[in-house]
This record gives C-alpha cells, structure tokens and sequence, in this order.
C-alpha cells in the first residue's frame, strides 16, 4: 500500500502544504515529484505521492524545494551517538555499496544524511528507511519493505547508482536522489532549492 500522510487536526491545508503551490490537475499516475492531496472515508485529509485510483481529478502540488530527510530521527543526537550507529551499520552498508558499485563512504553518507542510520526513519514528504525511499521509488525499484534494512539499503544504493550512470558526476546524481532526477534536467545541475544544496553539501563534507 502507498505511504499517504494523513492530517486530523484543524490546521489549514495550507498551512500543511506552506512552501507548495498547486501547478497542475492531473488525472493518471504520479510523477516522482508530485504530491497528491484528497480526502479519506473519514474526511482527514490526505497527502500522498501516489495519484488516487478512482479516477476522480485531484489537485496536484510540486516542490519547489528538495524532499526534506527524516529530521526526527536526527533529533537529540550527538556525533559520539551518529558514529556509533554508523559503526554498527557499516558492514551491512558496504555490502550493499559493493553490489552496486558504490564506494562505501558515499553510501555511509548518504544514510547519515537521511535518516542518522534509523531503519525506522520516516519523514514528512513519506520517505521510509535507512536510504529513506518514497513509495513510488520503493516500488520501481522491487522494495517491498522500506523497513527492511538490507532490502532498503539495496533499493537506496541501487538508485544512487542509476543516478550515477544517468548523470556521470557524483554531485548531480545525488542532487537527483533528494530533487528527482527531472529537477536536475530542468536546471542543468544542481536545482537552486535550499534542501538540495544543502543536502550536497553535508554529503560532501562528510566524505
């Protein structure tokens, strides 16, 4: 099942969706980069990647920013805490980096940067896991369980990969993972969103 997050409070939608700006009404599947919002049985309201299946037109936002990582998972930690944890998933973090051709180092930064090595990481924008996977991107890519450590680390790593081969320059491919790929063609690099450039960054320098 998609992963859809839902609003009960009284808050107004546009409050929930502030930096967001409805570009379109699409009927079909999602792209990588939208966000649907409707309403459940139960009236809360509802915002997901993955494009209703009723076939009712839905309004759809775009990001004008990069997919936020999983803050809360970040929250309250230390670096003695941070290196702990990467120590205790390094070995299976190489494997997967192995098999796709990775150096361990950029995968290891990747999670940190993500999820600070929580296998239960979920963000606000729906991202799962260790390599924090949207479930569109989960699911091309044979992911059943984000929360599955070794099947999430393969699915992050093999998708950094194609990013790799697509774009031929390690800071464009990782722009892609966090912005979409199509954000990094439209700009011809880097997109000029904050959270992308920052995202890079913190990479880098942990590399």
């Amino acid at each position: 099942m998609p992963l859809v997050h839902r609003s009960v409070t009284s808050i107004p939608a546009v409050c929930l969706l502030a930096g967001l700006v409805v570009l379109s009404v699409l009927q079909g599947p999602a792209s990588a980069d939208a966000v649907y919002k409707h309403k459940d049985a139960d009236g809360n309201v509802v915002f997901s990647d993955v494009a209703p299946g009723d076939g009712l037109q839905r309004a759809v936002y775009r990001t004008h920013f990069g997919r936020p990582i999983a803050a809360s998972s970040c929250s309250g930690l230390n670096n003695r805490a941070l290196e702990a944890r990467a120590r205790h998933w390094r070995p299976q973090i190489a494997l997967a980096a192995e098999r796709h051709g990775l150096e361990t180092d950029l995968l290891v930064a990747l999670v940190r940067v993500e999820s600070c090595f929580d296998v239960r990481a979920l963000s606000r924008a729906g991202a799962r896991g260790l390599t924090q996977l949207m479930p569109d991107t989960a699911r091309s890519l044979g992911v059943k369980d984000s929360f599955d450590a070794a099947a999430n680390l393969d699915g992050g790593a093999r998708y950094l990969a194609r990013m790799l081969t697509r774009f031929g320059d390690e800071t464009l491919a990782l722009a892609a993972y966090n912005a979409g790929p199509g954000n990094v063609d439209k700009y011809g690099g880097i997109p000029p969103f904050p959270e992308t450039q920052s995202y890079v960054k913190r990479i880098a320098a942990l590399r």
